[in-house]
């Protein structure tokens, strides 16, 4: 499948890719690039139902079928691109995650009953629909998939020593990574798509991912209960993300959407961002950007107290939040603060113009933060937070389009 398949050619003298890497560089693209965050979150349903359907057609009437690692892959890409024909103005940028394991595929079948297509697990005999669970990823067992996620509190004390988390946290190789067949689907996609679409994924910085660790409770408890554990325990994910990310550069994707949560000066103080959060991402963007990868810093919460300091991340451009809660983040003053030192992507309130607002006020919006961003060293159209599932997606077409029509400020 061709690129100009997704939607057609495209007439611009930039292609997307070009586009978005011209205002990272701060320099003038043909026209403003439009790439709205969590773009995989709101077409996940649509993937998982094309990917479902290739497993039916596949099935011709059988009642089993033996997943295929390769097969599987290329179900996954073709479904990614299904999803994204939902836009008639497509975003300048594709999202794409991890696909299946090897060792996933050599345990699962597909199998029909009541004409109901599911996933089972060989050797545990879990059975589930599947349109029942997210498209799995990695080697995530099905009963696990098939538990209601719970934040327990406070985890920690599972972790005792230095030994005892390396030995929980193993961490992998980049040689190992590849081989486990995960990064299988983003290679494929970079390679139909990445020479005209920037492709970009979304992970976690090493404090960000704690919370997967210890959960919420466990999080805030551990930076003020168990300093030494907690430092040992960031040493770890950060070794853990730097080969892991050594594995995402060699699938030939272009950037990473590094998001990062409860680090706001509305969640920790100045001193435990200081100790557990920019001591750990300096080192940690410094390795993505040496691979040559371009970060773009999404930060949730109140961010406008933390950009002196993410200006002396190596990083590409910074990305908040819409305004919500009791903070402000005003788009005019992150351009302000960061006054030049990267590039800046829009906050556009995803729910009041995604399902509150007239096409009218959407293209409004957008015209008036594209003014605003003439001021920063490239400026890219997005959004603060994901579109919710019931936006129509002629409204996020309507994003794009604007954005599309309005040339770059030199």
């Amino acid at each position: 499948m061709s690129a100009r398949e997704i939607n057609g050619a495209d007439s611009t003298l930039m292609t997307p890719k070009e586009r978005i890497l011209t205002a990272l560089r701060g320099e003038k693209p043909d026209v403003l690039p439009a790439a709205p965050c969590y773009l995989s979150l709101y077409l996940a349903e649509a993937a998982r139902a094309h990917y479902i359907e290739q497993y039916r057609r596949r099935m011709k009437g059988r009642l089993h079928y033996q997943v295929d690692h390769a097969e599987d892959t290329r179900f996954r890409a073709r479904a990614l691109y299904e999803s994204y024909k939902v836009f008639q103005s497509p975003p300048d940028w594709i999202e794409v995650g991890l696909g299946a394991s090897r060792d996933w595929a050599e345990r699962t079948d597909i199998i029909l009953r009541d004409d109901i297509l599911c996933y089972q697990d060989r050797e545990t005999g879990d059975c589930v629909p599947m349109d029942s669970i997210p498209l799995p990823k990695g080697d995530v067992p099905l009963k696990e998939m098939m538990a209601v996620a719970s934040d327990s509190g406070n985890q920690l004390p599972r972790f005792s020593s230095r030994e005892n988390i390396e030995e929980q946290l193993p961490t992998l190789t980049e040689e190992e990574w590849l081989a486990s067949g995960r990064f299988d689907l983003p290679h494929q996609v970079a390679a139909d798509y990445g020479d005209r679409y920037f492709i970009s994924t979304i992970l976690d910085t090493p404090y960000s991912d704690m919370f997967d660790i210890l959960g919420f409770l466990g999080l805030m408890k551990a930076q003020n209960n168990h300093l030494a554990l907690f430092h040992c325990l960031l040493q770890r994910r950060l070794a853990q993300a730097e080969s892991f990310v050594e594995a995402w550069s060699a699938t030939g994707i272009h950037g990473v959407f590094v998001e990062e949560v409860f680090t706001g000066s509305d969640a920790i103080s100045p001193r435990n961002y200081e100790q557990f959060v920019f001591a750990y991402n300096k080192p940690f963007f410094q390795h993505m950007r040496g691979l040559g990868l371009l970060p773009i810093h999404y930060v949730c919460g109140d961010a406008i107290p933390r950009l002196e300091q993410i200006m002396e991340y190596d990083i590409s451009a910074v990305a908040v939040e819409e305004s919500k809660k009791k903070f402000r983040l005003e788009i005019e003053d992150v351009v302000t603060r960061v006054a030049g030192r990267v590039a800046v992507f829009g906050n556009i309130d995803s729910i009041r113009f995604g399902i509150q607002s007239t096409p009218e006020e959407m293209t409004a919006e957008v015209k008036r933060q594209v003014a605003i961003g003439a001021r920063a060293h490239g400026f890219i159209v997005g959004t603060g937070s994901p579109f919710p599932l019931e936006t129509n997606p002629r409204m996020i077409d309507m994003l794009v389009a604007a954005a599309h029509s309005l040339p770059a400020q030199a």
